[in-house]
């Protein structure tokens, strides 16, 4: 009877050390600690958008060539007698100079038969003037026969009313009138056969004198002389060498002007000769174009050290769009392209040559610039004034070959990133880095 209340007894004090227990853990527990997250910032280098003045510029590369070139061909043929001593590929001519000279004497022997023909012919014209001055005084003569047959044959015919003469001597007097009258008739369409002869005459006269021009050309031509101030391209005949009616003698190109055509892309050349205004190109024909479209040029070649420039002019464009490269030819001329040479350090501009062209626009002033790599389409990414990224569309005016120049959208001081964001999220949080490196590319690709 005992046992069931000793167990009684043993479980109170188990109670009691689990209530003790679990006091215990429960005063010695920990309160829940509330942990806060921070925001992620992303670091971006950017640049303060300069306003600055702005000189539109792009760079092509091209070939120089000769403004003129002068192909000799032979307009007599013939064996060549006389060549210049220094008529070789390479060497400068001046103008006038003789270059070379075709046997003459056949073209001598023409011009003294074309004198012969001259002289026959002015003989004849002297001669039918002496003829009709002898027609026009024999016809007086005759003229006053004429007349005295006349009076002899009234006079017969009033003898023969009498009877004093017979018939018979009646009809020959009148057959002696119209004999007489017959050599007046015949000397009044001489004469007036006379000025047909002149006309002839003349026209044999003019033939004559065409010969004799043409003769007295062939033998100018048989001089051959330096047309202009240039250098021999190419030569291709020799010394008694036979040339035959229009074949080449030689090449020589002209040292006064040279030309580089460049191929530039057609929406580069559009941001470059934008303009408000409306030119008409058929009215404005005698002005240059480079002045009609406001653009300048330079012709630049770096040699060791030294960067060469000449000054150019925007003389034309190509005929064409090239459709493969879509691409116009802009061909530039340069004055005096062997003018202060410095051997070393300034070579002339030679045909052959690979140089660079700069194209250029008049400077415009207060414009928003900023670096391709700024942009993304239409829009830019600015840091606003809470450090945050914010997306803003512009508006692009033109374009330089490194730049853009922006008339709406971003304002001159604001921060423009130009770090290439992988992802750009609106409103996330940035940390900006003036890239000094890159402000200073910028206002220099602006400068050109």
């Amino acid at each position: 009877m005992e046992y069931p209340r000793l167990k009684t007894l043993l479980i109170f004090p188990a109670i009691l050390l689990g209530v003790a227990l679990a006091v215990v853990l429960v005063k010695n527990s920990s309160k829940a600690v509330r942990i806060e997250v921070a925001e992620k910032v992303t670091a971006v280098r950017i640049i303060s958008v300069p306003e600055v003045t702005v000189a539109p510029s792009l760079t092509a590369t091209g070939n120089v060539r000769p403004s003129r070139v002068w192909n000799s061909m032979a307009q007599v043929s013939g064996k060549v007698i006389t060549l210049h001593p220094r008529l070789k590929q390479g060497a400068l001519i001046k103008q006038g100079e003789v270059l070379l000279q075709i046997d003459p004497r056949d073209y001598e022997l023409a011009i003294a038969q074309a004198e012969t023909g001259l002289e026959a012919i002015r003989v004849q014209q002297a001669q039918v003037d002496v003829q009709e001055a002898n027609a026009e005084a024999l016809l007086v003569i005759e003229r006053e026969s004429l007349a005295l047959a006349e009076g002899e044959l009234q006079r017969k015919q009033k003898m023969l009313k009498r009877k004093t003469i017979s018939q018979s001597e009646l009809g020959k007097e009148h057959r002696s009138l119209l004999s007489q009258q017959k050599s007046v008739q015949s000397l009044i369409n001489s004469i007036k056969l006379y000025p047909v002869d002149r006309r002839r005459l003349v026209a044999e006269l003019r033939r004559q004198q065409a010969q004799m021009a043409d003769a007295k050309l062939n033998l100018e031509r048989t001089t051959i002389l330096m047309p202009f101030n240039g250098r021999i391209a190419e030569v291709k005949v020799e010394l008694q060498q036979f040339v035959g009616l229009g074949s080449l003698m030689m090449v020589a190109d002209g040292i006064a002007k040279a030309e580089i055509a460049v191929q530039v892309p057609m929406e580069r050349l559009g941001d470059l000769i934008l303009s408000d205004e409306i030119i008409d190109p058929t009215a404005t024909e005698h002005m240059e174009l480079g002045k009609l479209l406001g653009l300048s040029a330079r012709v630049l070649l770096q040699q060791n050290e030294y960067l060469i420039e000449w000054p150019a002019r925007v003389a034309r464009l190509s005929d064409a769009l090239d459709p493969r490269t879509r691409t116009v030819g802009v061909i530039v001329e340069v004055e005096r392209p062997y003018a202060q040479v410095q051997p070393g350090r300034r070579p002339p501009l030679v045909k052959g040559l690979f140089v660079d062209v700069l194209l250029s626009r008049k400077p415009q002033t207060n414009r928003i610039v900023i670096p391709l790599s700024a942009l993304h389409g239409q829009q830019v990414y600015v840091v606003n004034q809470e450090q945050r990224l914010q997306k803003r569309t512009i508006t692009i005016s033109s374009k330089g070959s490194d730049y853009a120049i922006i008339s709406a959208g971003v304002a001159a001081g604001e921060q423009v990133i130009i770090s290439d964001l992988v992802s750009a999220v609106e409103g996330m949080l940035l940390k900006p880095v003036e890239d000094a490196a890159a402000l200073k590319q910028l206002l220099s690709a602006i400068q050109g």
